[in-house]
């Protein structure tokens, strides 16, 4: 007796296959649908962005580097579950809706034929351990990968704003000392054109005052800059830029450099080296031999066959596979090398830019009493200069030299404001710290 068979869903795919050789075509237009999209607009910061914090939690709320990876985080945690079934029963069934002919006699038999088998994992070489570390450990790194962007979220847009803050005070402070320093000009001129004063002492205050204005005009397009970076983070300028404050917490630097060496780009490079040791026990995992326990029912699509149930121990093992698992331990082994030299790195960057940022903030500190000696002296230099052109004892020439030198001293104390608030930003945002000072925590 002679049997053949059809399986209907078989029949089916073998029916849907044509000779029509697959291309790339839609795909390709499919990604240039997706590259066309306009990108999604920063929501405009409002009202938020008279407050500091607030407007930083906003910025970094709306970022879509930040919204990414809590999206993968969220993908790296729903894995561990998948990871963990390995462990768990496996049920699986199948059935086949079909026909059976028998061409001796000439007979046919249709009907439904399936089976439902259970299995067990017993023993796997340490292959499904592996798969459960390794998914515990991306969702590790991809949860430290979350804090890392949140962090440099917050330092970016904290960035552009004390930048912007900068220059609007720059600037600020540039047109009221020029508007002084223009009058005396004027003044000099004046006696200039009446032969109370040389006329070289005019031609030299107006150099002056002409390298003056080239500093606003790089302030001013440096300012545009700083505008377009704050338009990016915020959506929009303000009305009026509130002053940025420090977020340093009561604990002060102290405990922020203490806590460094557990921020989160450590986190992650640590994170991903457990990853890649726990591949390296799922590659180990496949040189050995697995066992499980199996269970199983089999109904046949004949009535008079009767039902069959199996049960037993299954034990398998590969003798050969072409190198394929060679190929695989040898990758596991080179990216658990890799990794151990970047985390290694990663240590020695962030302890070298961490100690880096420590000795410019202790420049900065002893440097400013000295700037604000200075600006007092400057002051009083003007003051004692503008007091003595009446009795002869000075020149307006050695006035606007004064005033001048006294602008350089205060825009000098501006930028070193804004470069000890950054650089205290930046060592939050390295410890981690500066997300949460803002709401943008667990």
């Amino acid at each position: 007796m002679r049997r053949s068979w059809i399986s209907l869903p078989l029949a089916a795919l073998l029916a849907a296959c044509g000779p029509e050789t697959a291309t790339l075509d839609r795909m390709e237009a499919e990604l240039a649908q997706r590259l066309a999209r306009p990108a999604e607009p920063v929501a405009p910061a409002g009202p938020l962005a008279q407050r500091f914090d607030k407007a930083l939690n906003a910025a970094v709320l709306a970022d879509p580097g930040y919204r990414a990876a809590r999206a993968r985080e969220a993908a790296a945690l729903a894995a561990i579950g998948g990871a963990r079934a390995l462990r768990r029963p496996q049920i699986s069934g199948s059935a086949t809706a079909g026909a059976i002919r028998e061409t001796d006699p000439d007979d046919s038999t249709t009907g439904l034929a399936g089976e439902v088998s259970l299995t067990q994992n017993v023993y796997d070489g340490g292959e499904s351990r592996g798969a459960i570390d390794r998914a515990e450990a991306n969702a590790l790194a991809a949860r430290a990968a979350r804090a890392e962007r949140a962090n440099e979220a917050a330092l970016a847009a904290a960035t552009s704003w004390v930048e912007l803050w900068q220059f609007d005070a720059r600037l600020a402070l540039l047109n009221a000392r020029t508007r002084e320093m223009d009058g005396l000009v004027d003044q000099i001129g004046r006696m200039a054109r009446n032969g109370m004063l040389d006329k070289s002492a005019h031609d030299a205050a107006r150099r002056k005052i002409a390298d003056i204005d080239l500093t606003r005009a790089e302030l001013e397009g440096q300012r545009e800059t700083a505008r377009s970076r704050f338009r990016r983070h915020f959506g929009s300028l303000p009305a009026r830029l509130a002053v940025p404050h420090d977020l340093v917490g009561p604990r002060g630097l102290p405990a922020l450099v203490a806590a460094w060496p557990a921020g989160p780009k450590l986190r992650r490079a640590a994170a991903e080296l457990l990853a890649a040791e726990a591949a390296l026990v799922e590659a180990r995992a496949a040189f050995r031999p697995k066992v499980a326990l199996q269970a199983g029912l089999a109904s046949p699509m004949e009535e008079s066959e009767s039902t069959d149930a199996s049960a037993g121990l299954r034990i398998s093992y590969t003798f050969g596979d072409g190198g394929r698992r060679r190929a695989s331990l040898q990758a596991a082994e080179d990216r658990v090398t890799a990794l151990e030299a970047g985390l290694a790195e990663v240590r020695a960057t962030a302890g070298e830019e961490m100690r880096g940022a420590l000795a410019r903030l202790e420049t900065i500190d002893r440097a400013m009493p000295l700037i604000a000696r200075k600006i007092a002296l400057s002051r009083s230099e003007a003051e004692t200069a503008r007091s003595q052109i009446v009795t002869g004892q000075s020149n307006l020439r050695q006035l606007v030299d004064a005033e001048i030198e006294r602008y350089r001293a205060e825009d000098q104390k501006i930028r070193m404001q804004a470069e000890r608030l950054v650089l205290h930003l930046a060592i939050m945002a390295g410890a981690g710290e500066l997300a949460p000072a803002i709401g943008i925590g667990d």
